[in-house]
């Protein structure tokens, strides 16, 4: 079955598990050469290993809050390939407390990991998307668009995220590349467990609300399917979601009140 990513190269970061290992595999079984990014080199050998052609699949351990480490992975890609036809950035960190409570360095850890990073890899690949009228997706969030108690550094982040993204699709519409931001609901993955506590330690409890979440199997199609159709934006949820996303927009004085009757943990 013809593929439109066939032997097209692509960057995933955050690759060793979750959503962004979902769309590795993904984009692996339809035939793309697959660059996979993450700070654990054994979950990414792991992740290889159960690709269909590992040679097609180029380890990258590295942190995308390092500025070097996202220009050496668009780098060892280059090396490799000659080119690069998608980057899809969707390492990421949360957050869980107060913003009251909450420690000053765990707000910045929040914008280097989940904000500053897309500049990084912005910066290090956008030259080369130009070549081939390539793409440009960052997964943000629904907290993205709309804020909810206890996450205030990490809505802070990814709204950050969805601006950039709105403003460089712009710049770089008149060169062909596509730039589209994913708007995940809950997705079932080890975002809780691995969210920063107040004091900057791991929160480590699961939220019943991601364990219902969407398999991360889900939005990597979702992923796939977007970039197909050269999407604005794509959004990967259940409907609960979806409605405060619809909220948000026409009626934000109700989503607030509904919120306030939610338990956020």
């Amino acid at each position: 079955m013809p593929d439109d990513f066939k032997d097209k190269v692509v960057l995933v970061t955050g690759a060793s598990s979750g959503i962004g290992r979902a769309t590795a595999k993904l984009f692996a079984v339809r035939g793309a050469k697959v660059a996979i990014m993450a700070r654990t080199a054994a979950k990414l050998e792991s992740l290889r290993s159960e690709c269909l052609i590992p040679d097609n699949v180029l380890i990258i351990v590295g942190d995308v809050s390092i500025e070097a480490d996202c220009q050496r992975a668009i780098q060892n890609i280059l090396s490799k390939w000659a080119g690069i036809d998608a980057v899809i950035h969707n390492a990421g960190v949360s957050m869980r407390g107060a913003a009251q409570e909450t420690d000053v360095q765990v707000f910045r850890s929040l914008m280097e990991v989940n904000y500053y990073s897309l500049v990084y890899l912005y910066k290090a690949s956008v030259a080369a998307l130009k070549e081939r009228r390539g793409h440009f997706v960052s997964v943000s969030s629904m907290m993205g668009k709309y804020s909810t108690q206890l996450r205030a550094g990490y809505t802070a982040s990814k709204h950050a995220m969805v601006g950039f993204m709105d403003s460089v699709r712009l710049e770089l519409l008149a060169d062909g590349v596509h730039v589209m931001t994913v708007i995940p609901g809950f997705v079932n993955t080890d975002v809780a467990q691995n969210a920063f506590a107040p004091s900057g330690s791991k929160h480590g409890v699961q939220d019943q609300a991601i364990l219902g979440g969407l398999p991360p199997e889900r939005v990597a199609i979702d992923i796939y399917n977007g970039m197909k159709a050269r999407k604005r934006e794509t959004v990967s949820s259940h409907f609960k979601e979806r409605f405060a996303l619809f909220l948000s927009k026409w009626n934000p004085s109700l989503l607030d009140k509904l919120l306030l009757k939610v338990k956020a943990t």
